[in-house]
């Protein structure tokens, strides 16, 4: 498994038959032109897209059903932005809602969560790999509000992840909030106290990289330090 890290909460997972693509959001032409030439025309294509968040959402996204013809694209998309999908496409699209399982072409089961923001997590079980993506699912510590908010966000979270407990999760990709000051790994703490991953990288932090690995070294996230990684690209 090729895991490629393409900008804030944007990936894509090449797997042996298969692609990922997860919350795809380009820039500039330079950088979407950069990530379309990662994508293999001989493996299907699986696009997700957790919420309708212009930093996940792009309606350019359903063009990739015309570039990509031979992978043939399933679009795998929080409900409400499946009804934007263009009506005079023939496309393969998924209209998903939290806390459910999907059974994707019989070969990819993939539960969806619900979100302590907008739309949805997804935890993907496909060719004997566990993958996460959590969206906005996350905990929204914010120092200036009030405090019995952050623990409510916190105790959603945690609610809202229970059904992972018993799942053995591979990768798991992960907002960390620089914006939110020394409380914004609390996301990624509760996560690993509560599921746990082999892996970990962090995401939605925008042009803030430097700013999200300072707060990823901090002491509360020391005892999942070795796996969290901020590789542009690495093997799995």
């Amino acid at each position: 498994m090729r895991v490629t890290h393409l900008y804030h909460s944007g990936f894509l997972i090449e797997l042996k038959r298969r692609t990922l693509l997860f919350d795809w959001y380009p820039t500039s032409l330079e950088m979407a032109q950069h990530d379309l030439g990662l994508i293999r025309p001989d493996r299907k294509l699986y696009v997700f897209i957790s919420h309708a968040h212009e930093d996940h959402y792009l309606r350019s996204i359903w063009q990739l059903a015309g570039r990509f013809p031979a992978c043939e694209p399933t679009f795998i998309v929080d409900s409400p932005i499946a009804y934007d999908a263009p009506a005079e496409q023939e496309l393969d699209v998924v209209g998903c809602v939290p806390e459910q399982i999907y059974d994707i072409d019989g070969g990819m089961e993939v539960t969806t969560l619900n979100s302590t923001d907008e739309g949805l997590a997804f935890c993907v079980d496909v060719d004997g790999r566990t993958i996460y993506h959590a969206g906005d699912l996350s905990v929204w510590w914010w120092p200036e509000r009030d405090r019995k908010l952050n623990e409510f966000s916190e105790a959603q979270c945690s609610y809202f992840l229970e059904v992972l407990e018993d799942k053995h999760i591979e990768l798991a990709m992960l907002p960390i909030t620089p914006r939110a000051g020394s409380e914004g790994d609390r996301g990624i703490e509760l996560f690993m106290k509560q599921v746990g991953a082999d892996v970990v990288v962090p995401m939605h932090y925008l042009d803030m990289r430097a700013e999200a690995m300072a707060l990823a070294d901090s002491k509360r996230l020391a005892p999942w330090r070795s796996r969290i990684r901020f590789d542009e690209q690495f093997e799995l």
